[in-house]
């Protein structure tokens, strides 16, 4: 099988990016390539960091993998948050690869994650995506109670779990023709929207032990650091009415939140602990 792991780079994210690679260097299973997605790094930046050399090629030392590193410059189109994971995606698939391991910029992640995720997917291949745990630097959970398997979008349609640092992803199941339908989903949270669309579209996802992901809390997060109740409420009206384009489903979640009162919700405490959780309302509807 042919493994890769793909990130995107970007300017603000510095600070995190020796960890990273450090991260990367630290893999038990070393057969696996590099996908590197640059956001806005400069070219001059691009060498200063030893990302690529004086010819404009993919530095091969960068890190000690016995694969080989991809690069895939955006920087000149300009692109949003989102569109840079759909082209990561889709140069991963291009390149022929059957699995996709991806990591946030300002991640790390445990040794054993690529070999972790392989294992997985050589298991059962049924699965649209894998995805794994999220710990703090300092060990605690920060997602409790993870579901060991995910076959249906109600399981995150008021919340979330699954984000693009935290899984794996089944190239095979993926269709040139869904995946040129996700810029539909262009926002600031189109990790949600992504997997979301894998679980009504194309299949399940299974939770993968010892590959945990190590997660910096902070500001820059989209998620944040506080419960903003406003925020969420803004994220959720974005999210529904993207998916509500698709799926009766959300077109109901969509409806039915602009209904609601927002000010009455009780913020003192997580609702379920996963993202975007204090905002959850009835919901019987049949997708």
């Amino acid at each position: 099988m042919k493994t890769v792991l793909g990130t995107v780079i970007y300017k603000q994210a510095e600070v995190f990016l020796k960890d990273l690679l450090t991260s990367v260097d630290n893999q038990q299973d070393k057969d696996f390539d590099l996908l590197i997605t640059n956001d806005n790094y400069t070219d001059e930046d691009l060498i200063r960091i030893n990302v690529i050399n004086d010819q404009q090629d993919a530095n091969q030392n960068l890190v000690q993998i016995n694969g080989k590193v991809n690069f895939l410059n955006l920087r000149p189109l300009g692109c949003t948050i989102a569109q840079t994971r759909i082209e990561m995606i889709k140069k991963a698939k291009a390149l022929g690869y059957d699995l996709l391991v991806v990591c946030d910029a300002d991640d790390t992640f445990v040794p054993t994650r690529i070999g972790a995720f392989k294992e997985a997917y050589q298991l059962d291949k049924s699965y649209a995506f894998y995805y794994n745990g999220l710990v703090t630097e300092d060990g605690k959970t920060v997602l409790e109670n993870m579901p060991k398997t995910v076959d249906s979008a109600r399981l995150i349609s008021q919340s979330n779990f699954i984000g693009m640092g935290t899984t794996a992803i089944n190239l095979h199941m993926l269709t040139d023709d869904f995946i040129a339908t996700l810029s539909e989903g262009d926002c600031p949270v189109f990790d949600w929207y992504f997997f979301t669309r894998l679980l009504m579209d194309i299949g399940p996802g299974k939770l993968v032990d010892n590959a945990d992901t190590i997660y910096r809390i902070h500001d820059s997060n989209q998620v944040g650091t506080t419960h903003n109740v406003e925020q969420e409420y803004q994220v959720k009206l974005t999210h529904y009415k993207n998916l509500a384009k698709r799926y009766p489903y959300f077109e109901h979640l969509y409806q039915d939140l602009q209904k609601l009162d927002i000010d009455s919700i009780d913020t003192s405490h997580d609702r379920n602990g996963y993202w975007w959780s204090n905002i959850l309302m009835e919901d019987s509807y049949e997708i």
